[in-house]
C-alpha cells in the first residue's frame, strides 16, 4: 500500500515548469517592408510585444521560486508536526510574500503595456494595413487583453494561497495549496502560444 503524502517528503523541484527564455527588444527582424530601426508606432508594437513576452517569462521564474518556498514549507510541518510558528516558518513566508509582490508588479506592467497598445490602437483605427505582416493593432489589443485579465486572475489566486499557506498547520492542506500554486488554473497554454505568435509577428523570432 503506497504512502500517504504527509509520510513523503517533497521535492524542492516539485512543479517547476518549463525553462523561461526572454527575447531581447532591439534583436530581430525589421517589419514587413520596412529596413533600419523602427520608430513610431512600429517600435511601440515590438517592444510591447517583447515586454509582455519577458514579463510572462519573469512570472515562471517567480512561480518555480515559489514552489521550492511552499515545498519548504511542507517538509518543515513534516519535520515539526507539534510545533505552531518554527523559526524558518516567518522566512518562508516572507519570501513568498516577496514573490507574490514581484508578479503584482509584472501584472501592473502588462495593464500599462495595454493601454499603450490600446493608445496605437485607436491612433492607427483609420488604416486597414497592418503594420508588421499580417495582425492589426486591433488583434495586438485583443492578445494583451486576454494575457491581462487571465494573469490578473491568477494573482489573485496566488495572494489568496500565499494568506492560507502563512497560518496552515496541516502538511495534507498544504499539498493542496501546492498544487493549485502549481497548476495554475488561469493560465491557459494558449496565451503562452498566443504571445509566442506575437514576438514572431513582430520580428523578434
Amino acid at each position: 500500500m503506497a504512502e500517504t503524502p504527509r509520510n513523503n517528503r517533497l521535492n524542492p523541484l516539485v512543479g517547476k515548469s518549463s525553462p523561461a527564455h526572454e527575447v531581447n527588444i532591439y534583436a530581430g527582424r525589421p517589419a514587413q517592408g520596412h529596413s533600419g530601426n523602427l520608430t513610431g508606432n512600429r517600435r511601440i508594437l515590438k517592444d510591447t510585444a517583447a515586454d509582455i513576452f519577458n514579463g510572462m517569462q519573469n512570472w515562471k521564474h517567480h512561480q518555480d521560486k515559489g514552489c521550492v518556498v511552499i515545498s519548504n514549507i511542507f517538509n518543515m510541518r513534516l519535520e515539526l508536526p507539534n510545533v505552531k510558528f518554527p523559526d524558518r516558518l516567518s522566512g518562508y513566508v516572507s519570501e513568498l510574500k516577496q514573490l507574490c509582490e514581484q508578479m503584482a508588479e509584472i501584472v501592473e506592467g502588462f495593464q500599462t503595456k495595454l493601454k499603450n497598445l490600446t493608445a496605437v490602437s485607436a491612433l492607427e483605427k483609420s488604416s486597414s494595413a497592418p503594420l508588421f505582416i499580417s495582425w492589426t493593432t486591433e488583434h495586438f489589443c485583443k492578445i494583451t487583453r486576454a494575457i491581462v485579465e487571465a494573469y490578473q486572475q491568477e494573482l489573485k489566486l496566488h495572494q489568496s494561497l500565499l494568506l492560507r499557506i502563512a497560518d496552515c498547520t496541516d502538511p495534507d492542506v498544504l499539498l493542496f495549496y501546492l498544487s493549485c500554486w502549481t497548476h495554475q488554473p488561469y493560465l491557459d497554454i494558449s496565451l503562452e502560444k498566443q504571445a509566442h505568435c506575437m514576438i514572431k509577428e513582430t520580428g523578434h523570432v
